[in-house]
């Protein structure tokens, strides 16, 4: 009898305290703990709503790179090394080593390297030849982005592959001191531009 008493005490006291908690629900986390994020979204690719619509009826919003203008003057690309759902304004909140996040990133001295990124990045896709039977791989080594930047002496990649005459573009990053490698999902090489705060949409240059 006197282990259900003290149960039963214990009970009452937990049912007392739930009661005297304020329970309220918020619309998002941030009014709870505010983003980290000081930095300015620049551009977003590629937005996988088209290819999932018939999933979700086109209310997917699923990004695989995001490209952030920091208040230093320099940027920071992230990727996506495996496929993430939730690659959102909330980014740059998860803490980069989080195993669960799978979001790589590179960071860029300044405006003069992100431009050269993107500028790298369409020569590569319309140098890329597709074929419409053959898959083809190939690699361009663009690390002289990362000259002046957090990530200089790591190496990083463009990898273009192609299903039939649609291409596609991918990050592949190798740190220079442990050699580990992270790999960005494939993004559609067309709207490569959209990383870059464009909505111009590349012409197809086969």
């Amino acid at each position: 009898m006197i282990i259900p008493f003290i149960f039963l005490n214990i009970s009452f006291i937990l049912n007392a305290q739930v009661e005297d908690l304020e329970f309220k629900l918020y619309d998002s986390s941030e009014e709870i703990v505010p983003l980290r994020k000081s930095s300015q979204t620049i551009g977003k690719c590629c937005q996988l709503g088209k290819a999932m619509s018939k999933l979700t009826g086109g209310l997917s919003d699923v990004f695989l790179t995001q490209s952030e203008l920091n208040n230093d003057g320099s940027y920071t690309v992230f990727f996506v090394s495996m496929f993430t759902i939730g690659f959102d304004t909330e980014l740059t909140q998860f803490g980069l080593e989080n195993p669960t996040s799978k979001i790589s990133s590179f960071h860029l001295a300044d405006e003069e390297r992100f431009n050269l990124l993107q500028e790298l990045m369409i020569k590569g896709y319309k140098t890329f030849k597709a074929h419409p039977i053959i898959k083809r791989i190939k690699y361009i080594d663009i690390s002289q982005v990362l000259k002046g930047g957090k990530n200089e002496g790591d190496k990083l990649l463009l990898r273009f592959h192609n299903k039939k005459i649609i291409k596609y573009v991918s990050f592949q990053m190798f740190d220079n001191e442990t050699g580990f490698k992270t790999s960005g999902r494939p993004i559609f090489s067309k709207f490569i531009g959209q990383l870059f705060g464009s909505t111009e949409i590349i012409a197809t240059d086969h």
